[in-house]
């Protein structure tokens, strides 16, 4: 149709717009744009994946395939499938995490990065100072001070880290330069074109994630991820807390990797953003309690032992020299409270990131990862937890299990009897990764394939011996990418049970710590990067989430990584940290009476 009329397309929250003609649907548009939504039966409906919501302009009306695959209240909410939907006018469309490809939704993105830097902590203002001379013979430093004072700027200290370059800067910039100051001492001096920066850093046990923000206009300016090379000394802090533990060295060694990946990762993002990395003038870092010990060479010994008790739960503030961080010699380190042994401060930062800890509901926020940590909200009172999930979800310890990378299935769905399944970038299949694992896991019970207790039905298509117990085919020999079929084995199955069971163990023990049951939980927030993309729908067909209505769930990303950023930016957020901290009643889920009973009930799909 060659005089079709063509309609603007804005996709957001991704930012993305495009023209398209009126006979090409929205699934077609995302295509166009490089924006990879979910479609496992190749754009025909049958599958449901491509929601979308509208939220301005006209569209095509419901089709029949639609009504079927949507509930009520999502057509009343402005859901459509894309691939069924066609413009009737510019359009503006919000893409749900859920619908994305695994990759567009990785451990960078979290909530809306619009932050606010009014209490800022960080203050900075140009000065011209007048030269040395044989008649003005002050120091360097007092005529800094009382150039200040003139300026209504007043100093207490200068930072001892600062004075080895501190006059270099001063004459190097001719007299003229910017000054920045932390709590009325000056920590940095830097050329006028220059701006002070704010790098804020989540490591997680797997991953880490790091933003680089400009602390004068609140922006993100760059932002990376990249492993923590510490999972070479074991997938969990537990086994890092033993290495640590057994080798001299163990911690030095454990620290010194994770400081030598960090810098890497400043290198790159000031070299992104066209910044040096003397510019980064504070410093945020949000991580769990071990990996916090291990970042500041604190002993981890403790958190080994019964009852697991950190060195430090409060909030701390170090120079970024003195861990050897390639930032501004004057530059500082913060780091959020501790809560327990197995709840860090990237928790915190997650509860402060989505507003939690002020909810006058029942709320669920939890943050899924090797460990996963629980918060329950009801009546003003904070109960908390952590459980040990394992790594499953992230594809280890399981037969064909991998990262999110090219060629890893993502989604999976058997549609009229047939595998229908989305690898990453549409590459050949040659692993599957996380939502990947939890997409077939619930498929197989929706489908009766494996009873609750994880046995397979036999006699059904697909499923065949293996060497131990029986495996179910997802992709055939010929059509992988690794020269062997892609199953999903019976101890795969185990591991999920066993993963699954532990984060739903620790969400009942705090309904039954407040005394009230799942029906009664108002809102459910899933953060984390594995929580970004998983299935709601076979989350909750598991068990792994209580059975309630969809539409109190959200899918927040990153927010421990949201959480350090704003922390970058507000004096007021970190005195809510400390405050938050006091508040949260932690339950031990080792030492809970009915624990292991909870925990039995939940060995079930």
């Amino acid at each position: 149709m060659n005089n079709a009329q063509q309609f603007k397309i804005d996709f957001e929250p991704v930012g993305k717009r495009i023209k398209i003609r009126e006979d090409q649907s929205l699934l077609d548009a995302s295509h166009a744009t490089g924006i990879q939504l979910s479609a496992l039966c190749g754009g025909y409906g049958t599958c449901g994946a491509c929601k979308v919501r509208l939220m301005d302009g006209q569209l095509s009306p419901h089709t029949s395939i639609e009504l079927s695959k949507l509930s009520r209240q999502e057509i009343d909410s402005n859901y459509r499938l894309a691939c069924q939907a066609f413009p009737l006018s510019d359009v503006k469309i919000h893409i749900p995490q859920e619908s994305l490809s695994t990759l567009q939704r990785l451990q960078l993105e979290g909530l809306s990065e619009e932050f606010d830097a009014k209490d800022s902590l960080i203050k900075s203002i140009q000065i011209k100072i007048p030269e040395p001379t044989i008649e003005d013979l002050r120091s360097d430093s007092r005529r800094i001070r009382d150039e200040l004072k003139k300026k209504k700027l007043p100093i207490k200290t200068i930072n001892f880290h600062y004075f080895t370059s501190m006059s270099d800067w001063m004459r190097i910039n001719q007299w003229e330069f910017t000054i920045v100051t932390r709590n009325k001492e000056l920590i940095s001096v830097m050329p006028i074109t220059a701006r002070p920066l704010g790098l804020a850093i989540d490591i997680g046990s797997t991953k880490i994630a790091a933003y680089l923000v400009d602390l004068k206009t609140s922006k993100t300016l760059a932002k990376k991820g990249t492993m923590n090379p510490q999972i070479s000394y074991g997938e969990d802090v537990v086994s890092r807390i033993a290495y640590a533990n057994d080798k001299p060295a163990g911690r030095e060694e454990l620290q010194a990797k994770l400081i030598e990946s960090i810098n890497l990762l400043i290198s790159e993002l000031c070299k992104e953003a066209k910044q040096n990395s003397y510019q980064i003038v504070e410093n945020v870092v949000v991580c769990n309690t071990a990996i916090h010990h291990f970042f500041l060479n604190f002993p981890v010994k403790q958190l080994g032992i019964y009852p697991f008790i950190p060195l430090i739960d409060e909030s701390i503030n170090i120079p970024a020299v003195s861990l050897g961080l390639d930032t501004s010699r004057g530059a500082y380190v913060y780091l959020p409270n501790n809560i327990a042994g197995y709840v860090g401060a990237d928790h915190v930062a997650m509860l402060l990131a989505t507003n939690t800890h002020k909810s006058r509901k029942t709320r669920i926020a939890l943050d899924i990862g090797t460990n996963t940590e629980i918060t329950l909200t009801h009546k003003e009172k904070m109960y908390c937890c952590s459980c040990a999930s394992g790594p499953a979800f992230e594809g280890a310890h399981i037969k064909f299990g991998m990262r999110a990378a090219d060629g890893a299935i993502e989604k999976v769905k058997i549609i009229n009897g047939e595998v229908k399944y989305q690898t990453i970038n549409n590459k050949k299949a040659v692993g599957i990764c996380g939502s990947g694992i939890l997409d077939v896991i619930g498929t197989l019970r929706e489908e009766n394939i494996i009873s609750e207790r994880g046995y397979f039905d036999q006699s059904r298509p697909r499923v065949r011996p293996a060497t131990k117990n029986f495996e179910y085919v997802i992709v055939d020999e010929k059509d992988s990418g690794i020269n062997d079929a892609i199953t999903i084995t019976r101890s795969d199955i185990n591991e999920i049970i066993l993963a699954k069971s532990a984060i739903r163990t620790g969400i009942d023990v705090l309904l039954k710590e407040a005394g009230i049951t799942a029906d009664e939980i108002e809102e459910f927030v899933v953060a984390g990067a594995f929580g970004t993309y998983l299935s709601l729908e076979n989350a909750i067909r598991i068990g792994m989430f209580p059975d309630i209505p969809i539409e109190r769930f959200q899918q927040v990303g990153n927010a421990a990584g949201t959480g350090a950023q704003k922390l970058l930016l507000s004096e007021s957020l970190r005195k809510e940290c400390d405050e938050l901290a006091t508040r949260m009643h932690y339950i031990e889920l080792t030492s809970y009476p009915e624990f292991n009973k909870i925990l039995i009930n939940n060995m079930r799909l």
